[in-house]
């Protein structure tokens, strides 16, 4: 029984030593059949002089298809020519001709990162790790793909210690992606030195080039930049006075609809900048004066004070406080304090995401008239219109108040291809809630946020966001019906509920580094079960904005 077993395994073994045999003998015969050709070829490669040595391998590699270091050198010569798509076919042929050979991965994983294939070129890398982790290319190429990947620390690590292994055979690719680590890192210090070594021992290369533009970016960021700007514009608001869905205008109103000149200015500085940590403080202004609906004439200042501080390579820190103050109709209006933290954190190819939270204060500076009570069901005397008796309107529909919001939301970069350039998409959601001081404005809300930018022909930028809020108020309105307006009426068995849809897009067009224009629509659907609140609104405008900033 046990022969039994045993011949068979002894002929497999032998069949397989036949035909290692077979194969190299073919081998040897391809090898020879392109002798000439191979040696000079193989010569020539060896010395780096690529573009001649690649007609002669290719003529050994047609002799000899099995020829694993003939498809090697042919490969890695179209590397050094960056013909990458032809490289790769030599390269696949020569991982499968011999992939116990380290150094035939390595090279495959060069092709693969060059060729737009970073995950391809991780598995090439894996399979070379055992015997070339100490290789200063292998390093090199690990320490690229890491930082493509935003894995940071691990980045500066093998960059590092691929120039340790090697300077010479890597340089000033090693440099510059350790200056790039460095910098994504917030290490300017470091980074600054390592970009200033391509630079000056590279200088004239496209890599010295690349390094002195990151480096302008890094100084930059260390300066601390003012600003100052103004801008003026013109809008047609098709309901000023946020008209309900069949709601009669007051008396002394005559249309819901007007246009409107609007004026804005701001100016700020950094107080503070190191790298990316920066504090600093802003003043602004944002005036209106309507041609008909002079009650509704508007000036709002505003002041906003701020310090971002990085808490890690990728995470940023931010905490904000903004104040404003209105006046309405030359009267003061309402007053807003506005206290937020955030957290930024980047993930390279993935996106920014930014997880928020704040904390508003609300002033209202006017209070609602109280409505007579009815008596009996009936309005009093020479009354016309009358509430349930027992509500104080006054008290129910004061605003001020204070709330609490927090969300999380996320831009990713698609990419820079003509004729649409720099686009990005972003998506976010928001949970919130108000405490008011009357009954009438206390609700929670959910909101739904996206958005879309990017580059258009004739260097018109495209911004468009939309947002969907689901607002359940804690009761119902005190404001009637208007079918029921009239003699006394009750209020609604229903708690007010809106479903809010907004949309803005805008267009701008630069004219020049401190002038631009932008045309801007802005729409606004309050569908809610209150008609007084059921609204829509359209505001379309046209501005003009001149910015000046300076670094210090």
């Amino acid at each position: 029984m046990q022969a039994k077993l045993v011949l068979p395994a002894i002929a497999t073994r032998a069949r397989r030593s036949a035909c290692a045999v077979l194969a190299l003998a073919l081998a040897a015969a391809g090898a020879r059949a392109a002798g000439p050709e191979r040696e000079r070829g193989v010569r020539l490669a060896h010395e780096g002089r690529c573009e001649s040595a690649l007609p002669d391998l290719d003529t050994a590699g047609v002799a000899a298809p099995d020829d694993a270091e003939v498809a090697l050198l042919a490969g890695e010569c179209r590397v050094r020519l960056h013909r990458y798509a032809e490289a790769l076919r030599d390269l696949e042929r020569a991982s499968a001709l011999a992939p116990e050979r380290a150094p035939v991965w390595l090279a495959l994983a060069k092709a693969r990162y060059h060729a737009g294939d970073p995950a391809g070129a991780q598995a090439a890398l894996d399979r070379a790790a055992a015997d070339l982790d100490g290789d200063a290319e292998w390093s090199l190429y690990a320490g690229m793909l890491a930082l493509g990947r935003g894995e940071v620390p691990e980045a500066v690590r093998l960059l590092e210690r691929a120039r340790d292994l090697d300077a010479q055979r890597v340089e000033p690719v090693a440099s510059y992606h350790l200056g790039l680590a460095l910098a994504r890192a917030r290490d300017a210090d470091r980074a600054v030195p390592a970009l200033e070594r391509v630079t000056g021992v590279w200088r004239g290369t496209d890599w010295s080039t690349r390094a002195e533009q990151e480096l302008a970016r890094l100084r930059a960021g260390s300066a601390r930049r003012v600003w100052l700007a103004a801008g003026a514009g013109f809008e047609h608001d098709s309901n000023v006075v946020l008209r309900g869905r069949g709601v009669t205008l007051p008396s002394d109103i005559s249309d819901d609809a007007d246009e409107r000149g609007v004026w804005t200015a701001s100016a700020g500085g950094e107080l503070w900048r190191l790298g990316s940590a920066s504090a600093g403080l802003m003043a602004s202004y944002r005036g209106t004066s309507h041609l008909d609906l002079h009650d509704f004439d508007a000036h709002f200042p505003s002041a906003t004070g701020w310090l971002s501080l990085p808490l890690d390579e990728t995470t940023l820190g931010t905490a904000r406080y903004d104040f404003g103050y209105a006046w309405l109709d030359g009267d003061p209006y309402a007053a807003t304090s506005n206290w937020q933290l955030s957290l930024a954190r980047d993930f390279a190819a993935w996106g920014t995401s930014e997880l928020y939270g704040r904390a508003f204060l609300d002033d209202y500076f006017f209070e609602s008239d109280d409505v007579p009570d009815a008596v009996g069901g009936v309005c009093p005397p020479l009354v016309t219109s009358c509430g349930p008796a027992g509500l104080d309107e006054r008290s129910a529909r004061r605003r001020s108040g204070v709330g609490a919001a927090g969300g999380i939301a996320h831009t990713l970069r698609l990419g820079d291809t003509p004729p649409l350039r720099d686009m990005a998409v972003r998506a976010g959601y928001e949970l919130a809630g108000f405490d008011a001081r009357g009954r009438e404005y206390g609700h929670h809300a959910h909101e739904l946020l996206a958005g879309l930018s990017l580059s258009l022909p004739l260097e018109i930028e495209l911004d468009a966001a939309g947002s969907f809020a689901y607002v359940p108020y804690r009761r119902a309105s005190t404001y009637p019906d208007p079918d029921l307006a009239s003699g006394a009426y009750a209020l609604s068995g229903r708690d007010r509920l809106d479903h809010v849809y907004r949309v803005e897009t805008s267009l701008t067009r630069s004219l020049g580094e401190r002038v631009s224009v932008t045309m801007r629509w802005r729409y606004v659907d309050n569908q809610s079960n209150t008609r007084v609140f059921d609204y829509q609104q359209h505001v379309l405008g046209v501005y003009v904005d001149v910015g000046i900033g300076r670094e210090l």
